[in-house]
């Protein structure tokens, strides 16, 4: 038995979805598929079904899984331990991020970070802005990236990057170009993000605030990802609610229209977030820095 066998299983049992693990762990299918295999033949039980739609634990497994997470927690808390000893040569540092995080502002950090200190890996998690909380909460990562309004127990926080919610139509909509007010936009179809997510939130405060629910909509269509709400957009399925951070190269590049409806205009942080018991680990320290450096963040994102 060794550690990326349970990790494997770990990510596998989280996701239920062997496609899924294997993007987030940087392997192949065959050989995650092979990492669960191993694990099972050691132990002799089967821990996990495949079915037609998903991954399910078995009732061993359903056991096993909360031992697995325990003994990862304190696999990383040794590695942070020995991080801080070798004096970040080397480590491994753990984030939970945000889709529109990870897709479009950390990458270039988490490059410039490698390039300064490249014993360090660097691993992300990636999830709605409730589920960050929730890894953080449960020191499943060591630094955490969320959007405004997420609930914060046991939980520091500091804003970060300022966003907004932006409404954007196909390019042929008839309002591209002028003004929507909000009684127009209740007469479209809205796309927004799942339940959970900063934006979602946001959206349906500012809705309330003009004693709007989301099923006065005709239709209301809820999306796990910006760029499928994007996609969605321009095939004409409705007016789509989200981040303009992730909006925007589909606008600049005219793939869909900014939509001007006044009344609505949202703007909020991104917050960087860390557990509130206990301190950083010196990997998680230092790219904390490293992502506020007004230097490197205007080097890195000149847009901000």
């Amino acid at each position: 038995m060794n550690i990326k066998q349970l990790e494997t299983f770990l990510l596998v049992a989280e996701l239920r979805n062997f496609t899924r693990a294997a993007g987030q762990l940087g392997m192949s299918q065959p050989a995650v598929s092979f990492q669960i295999k191993s694990l099972e033949e050691e132990l002799g039980a089967t821990l996990l079904e495949r079915n037609d739609k998903k991954v399910v634990l078995t009732e061993t497994g359903r056991l096993l899984y909360p031992e697995v997470k325990q003994l990862m927690r304190h696999y990383r808390k040794i590695r942070a331990i020995v991080s801080e000893l070798e004096g970040l040569k080397s480590g491994h540092l753990m984030l939970g991020a945000t889709s529109t995080t990870a897709e479009f502002l950390l990458p270039c950090f988490i490059g410039g970070f490698r390039e300064k200190h490249p014993g360090v890996k660097v691993s992300m998690k990636v999830g709605n802005s409730n589920a960050v909380a929730r890894w953080l909460q449960e020191r499943e990562v060591d630094l955490g990236i969320l959007g405004a309004g997420t609930p914060v127990e046991a939980i520091e926080t500091q804003p970060w990057l300022e966003d907004e919610l932006v409404f954007i139509a196909a390019t042929w909509h008839p309002y591209t170009g002028s003004t929507m007010t909000i009684e127009e936009l209740l007469r479209e179809p809205l796309i927004a993000r799942e339940t959970g997510s900063c934006t979602r939130r946001l959206l349906e405060k500012k809705l309330a605030e003009h004693q709007i629910d989301l099923n006065y909509f005709p239709t209301f269509l809820e999306l796990g990802s910006n760029q499928a709400i994007v996609q969605a957009v321009r095939s004409g399925l409705g007016i789509g609610a989200l981040s303009g951070i992730a909006a925007r190269e589909a606008l600049e590049t005219g793939k869909v229209s900014l939509l001007n409806i006044p009344g609505l205009q949202i703007r909020y942080y991104i917050y960087l977030a860390w557990p509130r018991q206990g301190s950083d680990t010196l990997s998680a320290s230092i790219f904390k820095n490293f992502l506020c450096d007004p230097d490197i963040r205007r080097r890195l994102l000149p847009a901000f």
